[in-house]
């Protein structure tokens, strides 16, 4: 009786001290080199610990542990649907409903990209804020749909690192506004580009504008051209004009010189001006003369005389004689 009372008790103390091994064995933890752990007694967090062995109360604490220097990677615009090998190519699925947005010029351009963060406080993370990779994802595209929407299309396409430079600091200063204890290490654009169903229409668009360019320059060449030509004949018509109206009146007031001298000599002298001024008419009418027919009213005699270069001075003298009788 005694001895079946004693195994009874042994095999009881034998299970009570397994039992008690296994809790602490169980109650022991190791926390890694880069980790960062959160001790939680009765769903609280009561305790936070670096890289070390610990034990916790079994039971009563729970251990949660993250690292804090993994660097995590997050899609956008895309996801991975197979990862490459040495004989196949990765796979990878659009996600339209995040890639498709609007410049400020109204055109769609479809953007893929990805961003890397660190976790650098485990209990803002995991306590602080519901979701905390969705809400990465949310804030994300909130970031990048402003930076495109304030650009035109050209602008989006060309442009991706200076996008990346823009949004990171805007991404962080949003993350921490929420308090979720992330650090964002990086942005890469992978690809912006225009959808298919919109690219014939953005071609269209392209060809419309470089041909707007063409023509645009054609007319610039074309007046480069025709500018230095108009500006030169201009100017010769002007210099033309001045030098005429130099020429007349310098014409003019010789005119009113000679006028004036003679006018002086007529006021002296006027029979004798007035005599020498229809001799010299005379000579003038006469000098281009092959022959001068005199007829006198008083004779029956004709006088033909033949004049020359030489025989200016007789015309003269002719002239002179008609001239004094008539005065």
């Amino acid at each position: 009786m005694m001895q079946g009372k004693l195994k009874a008790t042994t095999i009881v103390l034998i299970a009570v001290v397994l039992v008690v091994l296994l809790l602490g064995l169980n109650s022991f933890y190791r926390v890694g080199q880069g980790e960062e752990a959160l001790v939680l007694t009765f769903g609280k967090v009561t305790d936070t610990k670096g890289p070390g062995l610990y034990w916790k109360i079994p039971m009563i604490q729970t251990v949660i542990s993250e690292s804090v220097t993994t660097i995590h990677t997050k899609e956008f615009g895309f996801r991975t649907t197979s990862q490459g090998s040495a004989g196949s190519a990765a796979h990878y699925a659009d996600e339209t409903d995040e890639s498709v947005m609007l410049t400020n010029d109204n055109s769609i351009v479809s953007i893929e990209a990805v961003y890397q963060y660190t976790i650098r406080d485990v209990k803002q993370y995991h306590f602080d804020i519901d979701d905390p990779e969705g809400t990465l994802q949310l804030a994300f595209e909130a970031i990048i749909r402003r930076n495109i929407q304030n650009r035109p299309l050209d602008d989006a396409l060309l442009n991706k690192e200076e996008i990346e430079q823009q949004v990171l600091p805007d991404f962080q200063e949003l993350i921490d506004t929420y308090e979720m204890g992330v650090k964002i290490n990086d942005v890469r654009i992978q690809n912006i580009t225009v959808p298919a169903d919109v690219s014939a229409a953005y071609e269209d668009v392209n060809n419309a504008k470089n041909e707007k360019t063409k023509r645009l320059d054609e007319a610039e060449k074309y007046a480069n051209e025709i500018l230095p030509k108009a500006r030169s004949t201009a100017y010769q018509t002007v210099q033309e004009a001045q030098a005429y109206k130099a020429e007349v009146i310098a014409s003019a007031e010789s005119e009113v010189a000679v006028f004036n001298a003679v006018y002086e000599k007529y006021k002296a002298a006027p029979e004798v001006t007035r005599t020498r001024l229809f001799i010299e008419t005379i000579e003038n009418i006469l000098k281009n003369s092959g022959k001068i027919v005199v007829a006198e009213p008083d004779s029956q005699v004709v006088k033909i005389m033949s004049l020359d270069e030489g025989s200016a001075s007789t015309a003269a003298n002719i002239a002179a004689t008609e001239g004094s009788d008539g005065i």
